[in-house]
């Protein structure tokens, strides 16, 4: 059976090599349900080419619309299974992606895509009321719905911003739910865990809410767990056609736009036909009831959070979904666009940038005598020779950005290939016309054609690069350990920037720099990055 040939991209111009479509292997739900039985499931890449491939022939097939919504409902367990397996390639890599994490990002794009067209495909029926769908016209809809929210939930889970199109098309479905009456119609999802008594508006406010929490600033797990815990609340916040008495912080959109929801202050004063409201009161108090219940000692468990959540990540992440919620907007900031230097490579980076020399990663001291020792090192001071410096100068580069630079944050945007791979939680060193300073990635964001856009998060100590030696009871001393000390200012009390897995309470560590000599003895852990951690210290006498 040969088969179909798809019409080519319109930008490829005339000499668009035309797609070849496979031949569509059923034309019923209970047909799929068969090919399915056979579809491998030991190779993701074959079991992703051959669901591709039906899917792509039967948006070309010319089947009744009742039928193709029964057909998509059985395939898209299939689609959410293969995107499960897609995601442990591509969820949460360093940006820009490389080939493979993000060939993998492209596939479960592709695959809920092609499945959206399927349900897209049904709206024009819907509208013109196909006898067939007017039953199902709320479940056809709602699936479509969640559809558009896991292609956002893909698209955090890739660093990536959502495309306009994509909201576009989550406002059409939800309007033509309003045209057609259906927005509080209550259906069931077997996919989803909580999914009884959902509908299009809850499922429509699930994809608002991911979105405003801002994917591209929180890690894998916080995604999962937004997502899971949005299953039980989206209902909270409903879309309204009119603004009502004040209950909350208020969540405008508008379904022309080619963006998700936004928070506002108040409503506009000159609204027009295509915005709706909706209001975070229920939410904010579900959101701040489980904080204050989880600071009395209540487990995850308890709370309806999952037991596979600690209370110290419940407590983080709810406290940021409070403020990416329940917050009013801050003003923009009216700090001009600046251009910064950064370099990222772990402590040793961090070390060759703020100490102007490599560090040198020698072991114990040779045992051929302290005298021996000291010649040695009055050589390295006389001749202040740094081997390493060339090769540094190469691996850690300093990388042009631009955007704008407060004292506490950074927001920047650059084009074209980076020198570094970005990830979350990432020490960074900063230099702008006057200083050279630290701090860490909140946030990276990866932009249409090769923008990529990082926010820092900056610690306000003026850092300074030390050797140290942890301290020993044995006879042999421990290697040497790149540190950066950040000064006490009135923000913050001074602390140490250590590798990962170095701290351990009460460890003494000791500056082994010329002038320098004094002890450390680690006491607290304040913040472990992906690289680095921070710690505080005190200094015994």
């Amino acid at each position: 059976m040969r088969g179909a040939i798809a019409p080519a991209d319109a930008a490829g111009g005339p000499a668009a090599r035309p797609t070849i479509l496979p031949a569509l292997l059923f034309n019923n739900a209970e047909g799929a349900e068969i090919w399915l039985k056979t579809l491998p499931l030991t190779s993701v890449s074959d079991a992703y080419a051959d669901l591709l491939g039906q899917l792509r022939a039967l948006a070309a097939a010319d089947v009744p619309p009742r039928e193709r919504a029964r057909i998509a409902e059985v395939l898209r367990d299939r689609v959410a299974f293969l995107h499960t397996e897609l995601a442990r390639r591509y969820a949460g890599k360093p940006q820009p992606a490389g080939d493979h994490d993000g060939a993998a990002a492209e596939q479960a794009i592709a695959l809920w895509q092609a499945l959206w067209e399927q349900y897209s495909t049904c709206l024009k029926p819907l509208l013109e009321g196909d006898p067939g769908l007017a039953s199902v016209k709320a479940k056809v809809l709602q699936r479509g719905l969640h559809v558009g929210k896991e292609l956002v939930l893909v698209y955090g889970l890739a660093r990536r911003v959502p495309p306009a199109t994509l909201w576009q098309e989550l406002h059409a479905y939800y309007r033509l739910a309003e045209m057609l009456d259906c927005t509080g119609s209550a259906v069931s999802d077997p996919l989803i865990p909580q999914g009884v008594g959902i509908s299009c508006y809850s499922t429509y406010s699930h994809a608002l809410l991911l979105g405003l929490a801002d994917p591209c600033a929180m890690s894998v797990k916080q995604i999962q767990l937004a997502d899971r815990w949005l299953e039980m609340w989206a209902r909270k916040v409903q879309p309204t056609t009119a603004p009502r008495e004040r209950d909350g912080l208020l969540i405008l959109i508008d379904l022309e736009a080619p963006a998700g929801a936004a928070l506002a202050g108040g409503a506009p004063p000159a609204p027009f036909p295509s915005l709706r409201y909706a209001y975070a009161g229920r939410l904010a108090t579900s959101v701040r009831g489980r904080l204050k219940r989880l600071q009395t000692g209540s487990s995850p468990a308890e709370l309806q959070l999952g037991h596979d959540c600690s209370v110290e990540q419940c407590t983080t992440l709810l406290s940021y979904l409070d403020w990416r919620w329940n917050q009013p907007p801050r003003a923009p900031p009216t700090v001009a666009v600046s251009s910064l230097g950064l370099c990222s490579g772990g402590l040793d980076a961090a070390y060759y940038r703020v100490g102007g020399r490599t560090f040198d990663r020698r072991g114990p001291l040779r045992p051929f005598g302290m005298q021996s020792a000291q010649r040695l090192a009055s050589l390295d001071a006389l001749t202040d020779y740094d081997r390493g410096k060339e090769q540094a100068e190469r691996a850690w580069a300093w990388e042009r950005w631009e955007g704008t630079y407060e004292w506490r944050e950074a927001s920047l945007v650059r084009k074209g290939s980076p020198h570094y791979r970005w990830h979350l939680e990432q020490l960074v060193i900063v230099r702008d016309e006057e200083r050279i300073r630290a701090g860490y990635v909140t946030r990276i964001a990866q932009g249409e054609g090769d923008l990529l856009a990082i926010t820092i998060r900056l610690w306000s100590g003026t850092p300074k690069a030390l050797t140290m030696r942890p301290l020993s009871g044995a006879l042999t001393e421990a290697p040497q350990l790149p540190a950066l000390l950040l000064s006490e200012t009135p923000d913050d009390k001074a602390c140490l920037i250590l590798a990962a897995r170095t701290f351990n309470p009460s460890r003494v560590l000791r500056a082994t720099d010329p002038g320098q000599g004094r002890s450390y003895r680690l006491t607290r852990l304040l913040q472990r990055g992906a690289d680095f951690e921070r710690v505080a210290f005190d200094q015994p006498t």
